[in-house]
């Protein structure tokens, strides 16, 4: 037998038999024991998971948004601008939008005011339109872009600001020209909207240079 030191007070070595202890039985494992112990990991898991994920994004939910107004055009019309020669060089187009009092399903809720609104005007590549408004009027309207689509086409962006635009009311009329090339009959189409009213078409009786 091999010799081991001893814990004595000599410091001798002495001789302890060697021994082994036998594995106790294992304890059988209770089913819901495991099934407990499954059910209280899995969600620990998802958490350390997802946690890290929505706290990295920032982006707190957005609660849907519902309009509260109604647009239509009170004026919508577009003609030819004729030069002192008698050519068509131009296009005027004069265009006002009320915020109606009724809205909602049925028109049964009085409106909310309206605070800025947009029109969007299209210009076909027929007519061949410049880049900017040569001329523009009307109290709180204002020229904002002008985008060309892969078509030739050009769509005109003007924005109203101003004293919010209480039920029933209209904004003022909005009067620009366009230099242009107008080679006949000319339809344009044209839309508005504004932050909490849905976008609406401008209507078909004046959407056509003559």
């Amino acid at each position: 037998m091999p010799i081991h030191p001893s814990g004595g007070v000599s410091g001798a070595p002495s001789r302890a038999p060697e021994h082994s202890v036998a594995p106790r039985p294992a304890l059988p494992i209770d089913r819901r024991t495991v099934v407990r112990a499954a059910a209280w990991s899995v969600p620990v898991v998802a958490l350390a998971l997802a946690a890290p994920a929505a706290a990295a994004s920032g982006i707190a939910p957005v609660a849907p948004s519902r309009p509260t107004s109604t647009l239509v055009f009170d004026t919508w019309q577009s003609n030819a601008h004729w030069d002192g020669s008698g050519h068509r060089t131009g296009i005027d187009t004069r265009i006002q939008v009320q915020n109606t009092y009724w809205t909602g399903s049925g028109y049964s809720t009085v409106g909310a005011p309206v605070p800025t609104l947009s029109v969007r005007v299209r210009y076909p590549a027929s007519s061949r339109v410049g880049a900017a408004p040569v001329a523009i009027s009307g109290a709180g309207w204002s020229f904002t872009t002008a985008v060309a689509d892969g078509a030739g086409s050009i769509e005109y962006v003007f924005t109203w600001s101003g004293q919010a635009l209480a039920p029933s009311q209209s904004t003022p009329q909005l009067t620009y020209t366009l230099a242009a090339e107008v080679p006949g009959q000319v339809q344009l189409t044209a839309t508005a909207s504004a932050p909490n009213a849905d976008t609406v078409a401008a209507p078909s009786w004046g959407d056509t240079v003559y």
